[in-house]
């Protein structure tokens, strides 16, 4: 049976193993950032539980829907799978299949429990809502594979089974009932009332960085593809590529050159402009409630201080290519090892006075403290 599923889906069931967990990763990043705007601060437990929710949720696509058949025409030719719509058909089952069956069943419990646990743990949504939500998911992965993802795949790639839904909710039900006693025996901490951290953590750190560097790249691309069309439109096209505005010839390599100036002034704005008079706080900063600038500085110590950090910003994160980039990545991982051993980065060795608490409200954040 399963060398009889990978000749069929090898391929997508190859993409959804790479693609699953980075794409978890990139999904979970809004959320640690909602975290830090709502708490002030993030725990590496809370790090790791959001990241394994979207790892769950993503696999309930990634294992289930996305795995079609890589010759869609073949195997809708040889294959016509029909809806099983007896609900005690699994009886039969148990008595004919023996262990596999009993096998079959406990996957299905086994996959919607994580299901029901997020739901009662990490949602905290009451069983009123937790239950019918638990049914539409099944129904919906079931559904997606009776009518072939809705008509892209072009026949039913996998098998509709009515026993499926009742041991899927089966399973999210009894995964719902452990997060009950999980919020009995280990209650949630209260929020965090803290109002800004000046020693923020490096999780706390990369979060505030990669929303800065998410809406430097979504504005930079929108003004690099902006100019390209405007050139496209606009121009008179050459035989000899370029393009003419009057007396004016661009050249198609003048278009690289200006995205890699708007990606390093996009870059110096997000990373410079804007925190500079606002306490060091970026757009990314100041939603994660954090500065960058973890002590108080003034005069030539403020300027270095600045100076230092942008240069490493531009250099680990600039639209380097060929053996530029290669230094940058080298960087990058000495500034990581760096951070592991200092529990700072460089340029905060600089000197400055400490932020009192009382100016600020805030304190060391915790997960700085772990690590």
């Amino acid at each position: 049976m399963l060398s009889t599923y990978l000749d069929y889906f090898s391929g997508s069931f190859g993409i959804s193993l790479v693609f699953w967990p980075l794409a978890s990763l990139i999904l979970t990043l809004p959320i640690l950032a909602l975290i830090y705007n709502r708490y002030h601060r993030l725990r590496l437990t809370a790090a790791m539980a959001a990241y394994l929710t979207v790892l769950y949720l993503l696999a309930l696509v990634f294992f289930t829907l996305w795995p079609m058949p890589d010759d869609r025409a073949a195997f809708c030719a040889t294959h016509h799978l029909s809806p099983q719509l007896n609900p005690l058909q699994f009886l039969t089952d148990l008595s004919t299949g023996g262990r596999m069956a009993v096998l079959q069943i406990l996957l299905n419990v086994a996959f919607f429990l994580p299901l029901g646990f997020i739901m009662g743990r990490v949602f905290r949504w009451r069983f009123i809502l937790a239950l019918p939500v638990a049914i539409l998911v099944s129904l919906f992965i079931e559904t997606a594979q009776l009518t072939g993802v809705f008509g892209i795949v072009g026949c039913a790639y996998r098998l509709f089974d009515v026993d499926d839904l009742i041991w899927n909710t089966s399973g999210a039900i009894i995964g719902y009932l452990v997060a009950m006693a999980a919020n009995k025996l280990v209650p949630t901490r209260q929020a965090d009332a803290a109002q800004l951290v000046t020693n923020p953590g490096f999780i706390h750190r990369a979060v505030s960085l990669a929303l800065d560097l998410l809406l430097a790249t979504i504005l930079s691309m929108s003004l690099g593809m902006g100019m390209t069309y405007a050139v496209h439109r606009l121009g008179t096209y050459q035989l000899d590529g370029h393009y003419r505005f009057g007396g004016l010839l661009i050249a198609p390599s003048a278009l690289n050159v200006f995205g890699t100036v708007v990606d390093l002034v996009m870059l110096l704005i997000f990373e410079l402009l804007i925190p500079l008079p606002r306490r060091g706080r970026t757009l990314g900063a100041t939603f994660t409630h954090m500065t960058i600038e973890t002590k108080q500085r003034h005069g030539w110590s403020r300027f270095l201080f600045y100076l230092f950090r942008t240069a490493i910003i531009l250099a680990v994160f600039g639209p380097w290519t060929g053996n530029v980039q290669i230094a940058t990545r080298i960087l990058a991982l000495l500034l990581l090892i760096f951070y592991l051993i200092k529990r700072q980065m460089p340029y905060d060795l600089l000197p400055g006075t400490a932020y009192r608490e009382e100016d600020t409200g805030a304190e060391e954040s915790p997960d700085d403290r772990r690590g």
